[in-house]
């Protein structure tokens, strides 16, 4: 997963749901049930793991992370969603609210691995 977000503030939480899509709320029990993996990273932390600086306000930062991996097979006429937000309420810090964090989707991507490779995706695609 690489995500460029600029933080109106010094210091953000990122955090990224991979989801099926659309949310089935009888067939389910939680809305976390259709999270299919999910990921976490520290804006602070874009140049390298080991060393953290302030953000400056309003600066695009790139960062590139992992997400947790999972094996799952998507049912025919689901959709995969990405949601990008700040503070995942389970597993990250929990800051004061207001900070927002305005994502560059042009500069944003999200590499899948699909079981059979290209060729398996290619006939998924066509219906074969």
């Amino acid at each position: 997963m690489t995500v460029t977000l600029a933080s109106s503030k010094p210091a953000a939480n990122l955090s990224v749901y991979l989801v099926s899509l659309p949310y089935e709320a009888g067939r389910r029990t939680k809305i976390t049930d259709n999270l299919i993996t999910r990921g976490w990273a520290d804006p602070q932390n874009h140049a390298s793991l080991r060393e953290s600086a302030p953000l400056v306000p309003g600066k695009n930062y790139t960062i590139t992370f992992d997400l947790m991996p999972d094996d799952q097979i998507i049912r025919a006429g689901q959709q995969i969603g990405l949601m990008i937000f700040s503070s995942d309420k389970e597993f990250t810090l929990h800051p004061d609210p207001g900070t927002e964090l305005t994502v560059d989707l042009g500069n944003t991507s999200i590499s899948l691995p699909v079981v059979g490779g290209a060729a398996a995706f290619n006939r998924a695609l066509s219906g074969e």
